[in-house]
């Protein structure tokens, strides 16, 4: 079945006997530079001859604590419309709230070589996972509004390498702000874990707030090698990462899925 990625397409798909689901939010949804690379892609493989009906839409770079009206705007008028149908909502968003030199830097400040908490401002780090939690509330909001008993899915990354690798010409999102606070080499890899374990405690929260709602734990699935950069995996991580959903997926629906030969 098809894979459809904005409201276009979507006004003139007839709706197949299929689960319906919605992935919402940031490249990880639908990061183009590599073919079928990326979580909405790998998701389609999980249902038996892809029967899936997967609605992807969102925006790379999207900032979950601001997706922007039109997003929004997006998001509820497909909800309202295929409220019957919806079974599931994944989400991906957060990566973009702190990652890139406006939203890391005004976190950081020089600290103690042997404490990475030191060199995070408390106020300003508590404010920022506070927005990217009513972020996720908003599209709760739209879930309960719409389409109750869907369940949402939800992950928080993984301890990207810090190493400045970008994109395209793109600056790398992590390191210059690390090295502009003078933070030892030694601690960039503590203080991407420090922001990671922060997002994976705020899903938590979330999960245990509003049911029907999995968090799906993706730390430590990749190796350095799996990256592509500081923030988007390669297609084999992508892989690794939407393996950890496959369980979800099988329980969701038990009687539409099939294991890839590479979960």
């Amino acid at each position: 079945m098809p894979l459809t990625f904005d409201l276009t397409e979507w006004r003139d798909h007839v709706r197949p006997a299929a689960p319906l689901i919605l992935c919402f939010g940031d490249s990880w949804i639908h990061y183009p530079f590599h073919r079928d690379g990326n979580l909405s892609n790998r998701f389609l493989q999980f249902g038996e001859n892809q029967s899936f009906d997967i609605m992807a839409l969102g925006q790379n770079g999207m900032e979950i604590s601001a997706p922007g009206k039109g997003n929004l705007y997006t998001l509820s008028t497909f909800l309202g419309f295929e409220r019957d149908a919806v079974q599931m909502i994944v989400i991906s968003g957060g990566g973009n709230d702190f990652a890139g030199a406006d939203d890391l830097l005004p976190l950081l400040k020089f600290g103690n070589a042997g404490d990475i908490t030191s060199w995070f401002k408390a106020p300003e780090t508590a404010a920022l996972f506070a927005r990217i939690t009513r972020g996720y509330e908003n599209v709760i909001h739209l879930r309960d509004t719409f389409c109750r008993n869907a369940a949402i899915v939800t992950h928080c990354y993984d301890y990207a390498p810090p190493n400045g690798q970008g994109l395209l010409g793109f600056s790398p999102w992590i390191r210059p702000a690390l090295q502009q606070v003078g933070m030892p080499v030694e601690l960039h890899g503590e203080a991407v874990r420090y922001i990671i374990d922060h997002l994976a405690n705020v899903q938590k929260k979330l999960a245990g707030r509003h049911p029907p709602y999995f968090f799906v734990d993706t730390r430590n699935a990749l190796e350095e090698g799996d990256w592509d950069n500081e923030l988007h995996p390669t297609f084999a991580g992508f892989d690794k990462i939407a393996a950890r959903f496959y369980p979800v997926f099988a329980e969701q629906f038990p009687e539409w899925t099939s294991k890839p030969h590479w979960v």
